[in-house]
């Protein structure tokens, strides 16, 4: 008797919290994981180019690089240019550098870009792919036929 009256008030109380999310989550899992995978990647993809042109407008050097090393994966990198077409890159280009500094970068932000997907894709479910996935939905659907 007493656990009926608690199972009742616990289900029809609002839930708060996380619990929430957690309810949302068991009601429409696809729409979850779909704009968690989206969101990930958009925080994966948008800091590339951020990070690369800061390293490359502000001259700042990665110190444990030696220019020996630069010199040779320039030379590396100008044959398979030149192969493909594109200009060969200069032997002190600093391009390479800042490329695999950009990836690096972004790689060691993943447990905040994770933090972060997590924390957003409730709302962007909610407010943007369900939305879009009904339109489609009702752009798609039969027409009704009534007798």
């Amino acid at each position: 008797m007493i656990f009926r009256r608690l199972a009742s008030t616990t289900a029809s109380a609002p839930l708060k919290g996380w619990r929430k999310y957690a309810h949302q989550f068991r009601d429409k899992p696809a729409s979850y994981m779909t704009t968690f995978a989206l969101l990930h990647e958009i925080t994966a993809i948008v800091p590339l180019p951020i990070v690369y042109y800061t390293l490359e407008y502000s001259g700042w050097h990665i110190p444990l690089v030696p220019q020996e090393a630069i010199e040779e994966g320039n030379r590396i990198m100008s044959k398979l240019r030149t192969r493909y077409g594109y200009e060969p890159l200069a032997p002190d280009s600093r391009i390479m550098v800042n490329l695999a500094t950009s990836y690096a970068v972004v790689k060691a932000m993943m447990p905040l870009r994770i933090a972060a997907s997590v924390a957003l894709t409730p709302f962007f479910a909610e407010r943007m792919v369900g939305p879009l996935l009904g339109s489609f939905r009702r752009l798609f659907k039969k027409p009704t036929t009534t007798n």
